[in-house]
């Protein structure tokens, strides 16, 4: 089955910032702020480090929830895992976040395992690669968009461009070196017009 998550705000092979949110097999939910992957029709993936409560919930149950929501509480609180139980719906069998704009309910289908040394980010963890077939997709706000943190970083260096002609010379090595890792980052994750805006400014920095 095909899936159109344009309406959502989501492109093909673009990577966006969601809740993932999951149940273990005693019916305890838990929630984490991960990185979502549409990769066309109805499959999807994402990437967990070892240790997470998320994947060892997905590998015992075979499913997961993206949550698409702008709701700064909601992602620090599952970024620092200490989402109350208010903020999931009474469902006993699957993690829901009360309220959320829009859901999408994944059934993972294969899990690959990376070394450190295979992935950008070094460390002493393995990395799992999970890919997965969409259920379900529930959108409860037509105005909802999935959040890609690529416009952060534009929007940062705008700010900080402002202010870039006024500062001296460590302030703004600190700022090139802020809108570099942006640049990298946008490059990675985000839309080509959004490439283009950080590839202009990236270029007026370097006139100045």
């Amino acid at each position: 089955m095909n899936y159109d998550l344009s309406r959502l705000g989501i492109e093909k092979d673009l990577q966006y910032e969601c809740i993932t949110t999951t149940i273990n097999n005693d019916g305890v939910k838990n929630a984490g702020a991960f990185a979502f992957i549409y990769l066309g029709e109805d499959k999807v993936h994402c990437h967990i480090f070892e240790g997470s409560k998320t994947l060892q919930n997905i590998r015992d149950t075979k499913e997961y929830v993206v949550n698409i929501t702008q709701d700064p509480l909601a992602f620090t609180y599952a970024t620092l895992d200490c989402l109350g139980d208010e903020y999931y719906t009474d469902d006993e069998d699957i993690a829901i976040i009360k309220d959320a704009p829009a859901y999408i309910i994944v059934d993972v289908e294969n899990i690959d395992i990376k070394t450190p040394e295979d992935f950008q980010i070094k460390g002493d963890n393995d990395i799992y690669f999970i890919y997965g077939k969409i259920r379900d997709v529930v959108v409860n706000d037509e105005n909802i968009q999935a959040y890609n943190r690529g416009m952060s970083g534009l929007i940062e260096g705008l700010v900080n461009f402002s202010r870039y002609k006024i500062v001296d010379g460590e302030k703004r090595k600190e700022y090139m070196d802020r809108l570099i890792e942006n640049q990298r980052v946008i490059n990675k994750v985000s839309d080509e017009k959004t490439k283009e805006a950080m590839a202009r400014l990236r270029a007026e920095y370097e006139k100045n």
